[in-house]
């Protein structure tokens, strides 16, 4: 059996807008349908993990979605990178405007989902390399981004608090980025939000640097968490690169931290590979 309403949401996503989805856990099943390593439970949140590897399973086939809809009750998941979409994910309601009127812009009219706590705003991809999930200039408040390696959950979909993810206008199109976005996105964060080790580490021990690094992303708060995992992951880099870390061992710290702080083990798995991506 299909469950007509989420088929209807997927094809009306790959049709649409060009969305790749795939599947998500659903609130309502009795236990989380989300991929995990082996021995790892569900960590509580419901209705946001992905049901395989979604940079793999992701796809504007209706023939694979509708399949994969086939094993029971799934909300969807939407793969910005492979869409072309750069998501605004507003934690905070109104944090996106006021940052827009601080500089004195305003934000365009495009397709944007509430959810439980706010909205997902959706625009394309500037020209170019895309963006990822790195929050720039607008970290610290109550901000979130999705672009390259990360993904939302999609309209259609049940939030485990028994919202809907909802168009605000179903015929509105994701325009492109605005360049004062672009910008802002790839601007250096706010001095306060760059994490000093000093506090945190022994100096000169690769262990003491990740442990720091491993902190920072434990005392990130929402709408910088996935950033600072982000930075967290690109100091492991380093130190992988230099031969003073090994790898497995920096990975499965990071990946603690960042289900820790209530990030997704997808979203968790991809933040930490675009920053190893260079690291043999």
């Amino acid at each position: 059996m299909r469950w007509p309403s989420t088929v209807t949401w997927a094809t009306w996503l790959q049709q649409r807008l060009g969305a790749f989805v795939f599947t998500v856990d659903h609130p309502g099943l009795p236990r989380c349908a989300g991929a995990r390593r082996p021995g790892q439970p569900c960590d509580g949140t419901r209705g946001k993990h992905p049901c395989g590897r979604w940079t793999r399973d992701s796809t504007n086939d209706p023939d694979m979605i509708w399949a994969a809809l086939s094993r029971g009750p799934r909300n969807l998941g939407i793969d910005c990178g492979k869409s072309g979409y750069l998501v605004i994910d507003e934690d905070t309601p109104g944090a996106f405007d006021r940052y827009a009127q601080s500089i004195g812009q305003f934000v365009p009219v495009t397709f944007t989902v509430t959810t439980a706590k706010g909205r997902h705003v959706y625009f394309r991809q500037p020209p170019g390399t895309p963006l990822g999930n790195g929050t720039g200039a607008l970290s610290g408040r109550g901000i979130d981004v999705r672009g390259r390696g990360g993904y939302v959950v999609g309209p259609g979909s049940i939030h485990q608090t028994g919202i809907l993810y909802t168009p605000v206008e179903i015929t509105t199109a994701v325009v492109p980025a605005p360049g004062w976005l672009v910008a802002a996105l790839r601007s250096a964060p706010p001095e306060r939000t760059r994490p000093s080790l000093a506090r945190h580490q022994d100096q000169g021990s690769s262990q003491g640097r990740l442990r720091g690094a491993v902190a920072a992303v434990l005392d990130a708060q929402p709408g910088e968490r996935n950033n600072l995992l982000h930075w967290a992951s690109c100091r492991a880099a380093e130190m992988i690169a230099a031969g003073h870390l090994d790898r497995n061992t920096a990975i499965d710290a990071l990946t603690e931290a960042g289900e820790a702080v209530g990030l997704g083990p997808g979203e968790v798995q991809a933040t930490i590979a675009s920053a190893l991506k260079a690291v043999p």
